[in-house]
C-alpha cells in the first residue's frame, strides 16, 4: 500500500442572503471558503512519476 496522495483545493465565495433585511451587519453576507480533497494515488504511482511540476510550469501558456 502506498502513502502517496494528491491534494486539490478550490477557493469560492458564497453570498448568504436572508429573507429578513437587517441594517446591522448587512454587509457580512459574503463568505470566502476553501474546499479541499485528498485522494490516494494508486496503480503503481511513484514519487518519480510526480517530479514533473517544473516542466509543466515552464510549458504552461498561463505563465506569462
Amino acid at each position: 500500500q502506498s502513502l502517496l496522495a494528491a491534494y486539490a483545493y478550490d477557493n469560492f465565495d458564497v453570498n448568504l442572503k436572508t429573507h429578513e433585511h437587517k441594517i446591522k451587519n448587512s454587509t457580512k453576507s459574503l463568505k470566502h471558503l476553501t474546499s479541499g480533497l485528498m485522494f490516494p494515488l494508486q496503480h503503481c504511482a511513484s514519487q518519480e512519476d510526480l517530479r514533473c511540476s517544473e516542466e509543466l510550469w515552464l510549458k504552461s501558456s498561463l505563465n506569462l
